[in-house]
């Protein structure tokens, strides 16, 4: 038990943010959408809310056919007992099909389990996100272990200004370096203005000397850049989170 709060503790993340409209950006050719629920756990009952999702909820979800779901957990710089997950999805028909648990459990099992996690929890809210393709950079493997999460809002009017700078500035900068960049906007549970721009790290120091774009191209430069956004976007925040390897699949 003492384990698993030290990881909580001890987590960490590379991620940038971004926002804008679903009216003014062009959507890639074929969508990935996904379903990102934010948990705060109750401090005096983390292990226990642990426990359920990583012997009850995970088997659940798997015995119901779902193959992928990925949790991140904010620590050292963000909102302490905050655990992010991200499950993708095909189509929003496939919400038509009901609860994966209450397939794979029954109403009763379902029922009791639901229960037990919201004894253990201070809130929890769900908003469904579109990754869009022609801005990210997603390299093969599996999820980065860490990202760090700045979250910006686009000013009414900027969304395509805004995606012409990240392709022609930011985009690049990642591809040339092969670091993973997943920039996803928000939809439905939440504000559509707001973007996600992800960057991929593997541990802390590489976190050390400044934000990447700074180390890429030195920051004179990196200011540069940044002032070509003035105006566009405004930073909502930035938070550093880590992947909970027992609770993803």
């Amino acid at each position: 038990m003492k384990t698993r709060v030290q990881l909580h503790f001890c987590a960490g993340v590379a991620l940038l943010a971004y926002a804008l409209s679903v009216q003014c950006l062009a959507q890639p050719a074929t969508p990935q959408l996904a379903r990102v629920t934010i948990t705060h756990v109750k401090p005096d009952m983390l292990n226990e809310w642990l426990d359920l999702q990583k012997n009850e909820v995970v088997p659940a979800l798997k015995k119901a056919g779902q193959t992928t779901r990925t949790v991140y957990v904010t620590s050292l710089f963000g909102s302490a007992y905050e655990y992010v997950i991200i499950t993708p999805f095909q189509k929003y028909a496939d919400f038509d099909a009901g609860n994966p648990v209450i397939k794979a459990l029954g109403e009763t099992a379902s029922a009791r389990l639901g229960e037990k996690l919201r004894k253990c929890t201070e809130s929890s809210t769900s908003y469904s996100i579109t990754r869009l393709a022609d801005l990210s950079n997603v390299l093969d493997g599996p999820p980065p272990q860490m990202i760090v999460s700045a979250r910006y809002r686009i000013a009414p009017g900027k969304a395509t200004e805004f995606q012409n700078l990240v392709k022609s500035e930011i985009l690049p900068v990642y591809k040339k370096a092969k670091v993973g960049l997943t920039v996803s906007q928000r939809g439905p549970g939440a504000n559509p203005n707001d973007v996600t721009m992800s960057t991929a790290y593997s541990k802390f120091a590489d976190l050390d000397g400044g934000p990447f774009i700074a180390k890429q191209l030195g920051q004179e430069a990196a200011n540069r850049v940044n002032a070509k956004f003035v105006g566009i976007r405004t930073l909502i925040e930035v938070v550093v989170r880590t992947r909970v390897q027992d609770l993803s699949f």
